[in-house]
């Protein structure tokens, strides 16, 4: 289980580095909107994900159940769950990708028109809101499928699972709460995953499950840096 959790953190960390990387790039020459190269890699990189997401799902179900059968990765309702989840979080990849896409290219006459609001809306409202909940939902029930059923970690690997952990779903909860304007959505769901995890073990025992030191370090405190951001300090935050 915990080679599984370690490729779902590389897969996450290559896709944000990828996207960071290439945010600030020019819109290419032509009548493409995205660079052979991004097109490709945007497609790849969440791919990868997905696939890691569906093998952790798999072995969770597995060691949980003591056989992988039929009903438990298909007909279950925790396999419903997290199907669902996954195709959304696909489908609102595809549409952010492409309302981004569309917004960057368009001419600088539009920019301030009802039809770029409409882009804009599909790019960060939708397209957001659906990849946000879907990583949530396949999160919630690899943590709740998964959660002490994993040899435990220590030393050296358990620290680079609690990184991992604060590298992405910290960084994903907080860039969805304030680049997405999902701050209440984003807000509820590291509650949601931490609730989960703080259910099966105690706080002192719960980064040493590899699940629950994949999923608890970041959401936790993504969610205590949106509180503080949003509500004690006050206003709508954006992003640097």
């Amino acid at each position: 289980m915990a080679r599984s959790v370690f490729w779902l953190l590389i897969s996450l960390v290559a896709w944000e580095l990828f996207q960071g990387l290439r945010a600030g790039a020019a819109v290419p020459a032509g009548s493409w909107a995205l660079s052979l190269f991004d097109l490709v890699f945007l497609v790849l990189l969440p791919a990868l994900t997905a696939f890691s997401f569906t093998r952790l799902f798999l072995v969770v179900t597995q060691s949980a159940r003591g056989s992988l059968n039929v009903y438990s990765v298909i007909s279950s309702p925790y396999a419903w769950t997290f199907w669902v989840g996954l195709g959304m979080g696909m489908i609102g990849h595809g549409i952010h990708v492409a309302g981004h896409a569309v917004q960057r290219a368009m001419p600088e006459i539009f920019a301030q028109g009802e039809f770029a609001a409409k882009i804009a809306f599909l790019d960060v409202r939708v397209g957001y809101l659906l990849l946000g909940l879907g990583f949530f939902l396949a999160s919630l029930v690899i943590t709740l499928v998964g959660q002490g059923a994993g040899q435990r970690i220590s030393g050296l690997e358990r620290l680079l699972f609690v990184l991992g952990s604060l590298a992405t779903y910290g960084f994903v909860i907080v860039y969805i709460g304030v680049g997405g304007q999902q701050i209440i959505p984003a807000i509820a769901a590291s509650v949601a995953l931490s609730a989960a995890s703080f259910w099966t073990f105690p706080p002192s025992e719960v980064t040493r499950d590899p699940v629950g030191a994949l999923v608890v370090p970041g959401s936790f405190l993504a969610g205590l840096v949106l509180i503080v951001w949003t509500v004690i300090v006050g206003g709508q935050p954006t992003w640097p």
